[in-house]
Parts: C-alpha cells; structure tokens; sequence
C-alpha cells in the first residue's frame, strides 16, 4: 500500500489542523510508516479509505488514533541528564526563595505555592524525576520552612493513551532502567507483578491532564518553571510563535523557561533573557524591572 502525493497532501493538511505537526514533502515515508496499519484497519486496506474516514466521521477516536500514530513519545527518566542536574542545583534553590518569600508576604495573588509545567510529558517519566528532585531537597532542607505541598507540578500530553500510563504511574523492568538509579527505584517505586509502580507520595503533587499546546492554553495559570522539551522542533514558525507567547505570558517575573538542546526562542517574537548553568541554556522572561538572572548570560 503506498501513499500518493495527493494523499500525503491531505493527510499532511489534516495533521497539521488537528494537532500542530508540520510534515515537509521529505518525510512522505513518516506519515505512510505510522498510518500503515490504522489505514489497513479504519480505511479499509488504502489511505484514500483512512481520508474519507476521517472527513466523514464525526467521532473523535479515529482522530485521537492518528493523533496516537503520529506524535513522538520517546521518553525516559532524568532523560539527558544535564537538565535535571541544572533543576536540582540552580532551580530548586531558587524556587526554595520563592517559596519563603511568598510566605513572608500577608498578600499574595498566587500563594505561596510553585507551579510547574512538564509539557509533553508522555509516559510521565518527567515529571516523576521532577517529583523525586523536589522531594529530595525538601527532605534536606525542610528546616528553612519548605514542604513538599508548597509545590505542584503539572504534567500535560496530547496523547490519552501515555496520559494514562503517566497517572497510572506503573512501568516495566526496561522503562524503569532507563535513567533511574537502583536507590531512586527502591525508595520510590514500589515492585509490581508487571513492573513497578511510583509512591503516592510522588503521584501527591503531579496533576495530569490533556492538552493540545497549539490550541490556546491561558487558563492553566501561571507558572514558576516550564519544561517544554524536545517538541518545538515538530511545530513550524507561526506555530512556534503562539506557543512562545503564550508561555511567555504564563510564566512569573522570577520564572525560568527549559526547552531542548535543539531549540530556542530566537525569532519567536518574545522577550526572554538566555542564560546558562553548565550544559543548560535556560529561557527567563524579562517582565519586571531589577529581576535580574541567578546565572551567567549566554554570550
């Protein structure tokens, strides 16, 4: 079964509405590979079939099943290790000054609570090493008046299906190797007859929930941290642009914006000031006066 041109055309227009990808004639072979077997089953044996399927059927699991096909959900615990080295040491800190200042204050809009946002969170494995870097500084530095409720982390996908697996917080024996240390897995998880599953004390600060990020997002709140890892690069320039404002705008005076190693937010039309700790390029939006960065500025 191959894909024609006019067919990869429209499938590529229709991916593009529903859920932000951005497909070039390059990668013709992406959509035939992912869409083989729904075009097999739902079209009928062709993608001509799959097309009048998805034009025709008003039922939303067909589209969320290309929307499962096409997105990308590689995934694994403290995954490239640098940034969550620059979360422990540079971040949490930070956020530990939030959190007392905020107490400090009689009045404060936002409480004292920090807000961060995994997006693209897949199978979750991110926003569980969140989880466990938050818990440990809060067991080590509890004495200065931080607890583990003072933060939440919120962890959104596309994709219902890992959405699932992330709240239920259950891995195999390969998914919980990659990247997770034998002392992180024995005080976290829990063995399982399939697997293993997170503590309730990590699951007690992670909200999951679905969210399409190209769609608007105004109403998740504000945020001290953003992760937005690794999706960018799928989004085209228009696309890029509405998710950096919105960001832009969601995040706090104080607050810090993580992308991938690939990405960054030139020519996304939004004020941020670049900065580094180590191998980490670190994204802060300039909004108030005298909120200078905690570390060097990327020349």
């Amino acid at each position: 079964m191959k894909l024609k041109p006019e067919e990869f055309a429209t499938l590529a227009s229709y991916i593009y509405k529903i859920c932000g990808l951005s497909i070039g004639n390059e990668k013709q072979y992406l959509i035939e590979q992912r869409l083989f077997k729904l075009a097999k089953t739902a079209g009928g044996g062709s993608f001509q079939g799959l097309i009048d399927k998805l034009i025709m059927n008003a039922d939303s699991r067909l589209r969320d099943e290309v929307i499962e096909a096409m997105t990308t959900n590689e995934t694994s615990f403290f995954r490239d290790g640098h940034p969550f080295e620059t979360f422990r040491e540079a971040l949490l800190p930070a956020l530990e000054q939030m959190i007392i200042q905020r107490k400090k204050n009689a009045v404060q809009r936002r409480g004292a609570k920090v807000r961060i946002w995994s997006a693209a969170a897949s199978t979750g494995q991110e926003a569980y090493s969140l989880a466990m870097l938050i818990h440990e500084h809060v067991k080590a530095n509890g004495h200065k008046g931080i607890a583990l409720e003072d933060f939440d982390i919120l962890a959104t996908d596309i994709s219902s299906s890992v959405l699932a697996q992330a709240i239920n917080g259950c891995y195999s024996d390969m998914e919980i190797a990659r990247g997770l240390s034998l002392e992180r897995r024995a005080k976290y998880f829990a063995k399982t007859t399939d697997g293993w599953e997170a503590s309730n004390e990590l699951r007690s600060i992670i909200e999951f929930r679905r969210i399409n990020i190209t769609e608007p997002f105004a109403s998740l709140g504000g945020f001290d941290v953003i992760l937005c890892r690794n999706i960018l690069i799928y989004f085209d320039d228009d696309t890029k642009r509405k998710i950096m404002r919105q960001m832009h705008q969601l995040l706090s005076p104080e607050g810090y914006l993580m992308l991938g190693a690939c990405e960054n937010v030139q020519g996304m039309g939004v004020d941020f000031e670049s900065m580094t700790h180590k191998n980490t390029i670190l994204h802060r939006a300039r909004k108030a006066p005298g909120s200078g960065p905690i570390f060097a500025v990327k020349r």
